[in-house]
């Protein structure tokens, strides 16, 4: 009886163990399907706030300081949108875009840094949308 409750035991917690001994195998990078000389970024599409251009800004300039102060070479630019208007064309600003270049390295751990750079985005902005690439 004993072997029996033990067998179905071992067998109901089967699926179990193969999900932890994978969940602790670390997955592959989203850059480990980029080619060779290619690098993986996030383009992000921003929806910038009335009034809130220059924290954004800032929030961009907080994350590049965020990874520098890790050694990690990941690095974030803020491109301007250019919108067409009856004068002729003129950058909006109420639209970002920025592309986050991520260096071929694990990413630092989150620490409150992390968390005061992303509560600037979110309160400065909202994401619209977002892509991951492969850039050369």
């Amino acid at each position: 009886m004993f072997r029996q409750v033990l067998l179905m035991a071992t067998l109901a917690a089967a699926p179990f163990a193969a999900t932890t001994v994978s969940s602790q195998t670390p997955a592959p990078g989203p850059g480990s399907v980029c080619a060779a000389g290619e690098h993986h970024a996030a383009i992000r599409h921003s929806l910038v706030k009335p009034g809130q251009w220059g924290a954004f800004a800032e929030a961009v300039a907080a994350h590049n300081s965020w990874y520098v102060s890790h050694a990690n070479k990941t690095t974030t630019n803020l491109v301007r949108v250019v919108k067409p208007g009856a004068g002729g064309f003129a950058l909006s600003p109420a639209e970002a875009v920025t592309i986050t270049r991520y260096a071929d390295a694990p990413p630092p751990a989150h620490d409150a840094a992390y968390d005061a750079f992303t509560a600037q985005y979110k309160a400065s902005s909202e994401l619209k949308d977002e892509v991951r690439v492969c850039m050369p």
